[in-house]
């Protein structure tokens, strides 16, 4: 019997960007993916998440309000946090990779090799 995948999730207000993610690591990954912020922070809740995606610009809250509100819950293991974004890593975004509020920042469009070099460096 093989070994469970890590379970990641991905939260962005672009389906295209969801299903695209989600087709191209469920090999890799258990894959859950939201554009609600409220959806992802209960997943991570209550799942052991390995990795988290995120967009940035969201129209309920943007990616760095829902890290922090992630962060201000008790979680057993810390997941890993990457923003995901076509926005440049400034501001509100620059900030909180200063702060360790999030591990990288991936410019979109992504790569599913870019992404996978990213995991593979976290």
């Amino acid at each position: 019997m093989s070994d469970p995948k890590p379970a990641v999730i991905y939260l962005d207000d672009e389906e295209i960007n969801l299903l695209l993610f989600k087709e191209m690591f469920k090999k890799d990954f258990d894959v859950f993916t939201t554009t609600y912020p409220e959806e992802a922070l209960e997943f991570v809740k209550n799942n052991n998440v390995k990795y988290v995606f995120t967009d940035q610009r969201m129209p309920i809250m943007s990616g760095v309000e829902f890290l922090k509100e992630m962060a201000s819950m008790e979680i057993t293991t810390a997941p890993k946090k990457v923003m995901i974004s076509g926005y440049a890593a400034e501001g509100e975004v620059s900030e909180a990779i200063q702060t360790n509020l999030i591990d990288r920042f991936v410019d979109k469009p992504w790569t599913y090799q870019g992404l996978k070099e990213v995991i593979g460096a976290i």
